[in-house]
């Protein structure tokens, strides 16, 4: 006489069951980890020429780090994005700043330097990446006025070849601002 808990009827009938579960499972064929080839990794960094400093930013999730004012160009690893631009392709941007009010002096340095009791300001945006003909770093500029601009490119800010042709990191006056958003 056979246990009824050690049955081999329905130990076979168990063992069958668990077999077929793991083979279907094992033949999922949505399950592929290949990395899309219309996709490519890139560097993020960021540049600040708005009159507040970022304490930290994320580019869809990814974050960048903070950026000081008047500084950047240190990057972080890494955006996924198209190999090619494509129109309308965009990103969403968040970021804490500083929220100054004070502006700043001559010299192009906050007036809220010295202040350790700055408040902070949490804000979010989607902007558009500007067009790229090939994957490079992705770099977000912030602006003054809390405007953004994101480019992909092998050329810091600095360089005379840059697509935004801003000259370096620093930030900008009001007429520099305005000159620069009618390009």
């Amino acid at each position: 006489m056979t246990h009824r808990l050690i049955s081999s009827r329905r130990w076979t009938r168990r063992f069958i069951a668990l077999f077929t579960l793991l083979t279907l499972t094992a033949c999922d064929v949505t399950n592929d980890d290949r990395p899309d080839p219309n996709v490519a990794a890139s560097s993020l960094a960021a540049y600040n020429f708005s009159p507040n400093g970022i304490h930290e930013f994320y580019v869809d999730g990814t974050w960048g780090s903070g950026v000081g004012l008047g500084s950047g160009g240190g990057s972080v690893c890494c955006v996924m994005i198209p190999r090619k631009w494509l129109e309308g392709l965009q990103v969403t941007i968040e970021w804490r700043r500083g929220d100054c009010s004070k502006g700043v002096d001559a010299e192009g340095k906050s007036n809220c330097r010295h202040d350790p009791e700055v408040p902070t300001k949490i804000l979010k945006k989607t902007v558009p990446i500007e067009p790229y003909d090939e994957p490079d770093e992705t770099q977000v500029f912030f602006l003054p006025h809390d405007e953004i601009r994101v480019y992909v490119t092998k050329y810091g800010a600095h360089s005379p070849h840059h697509p935004a042709g801003l000259g370096g990191a620093r930030p900008l006056t009001d007429d520099e601002f305005n000159e620069f958003l009618q390009r």
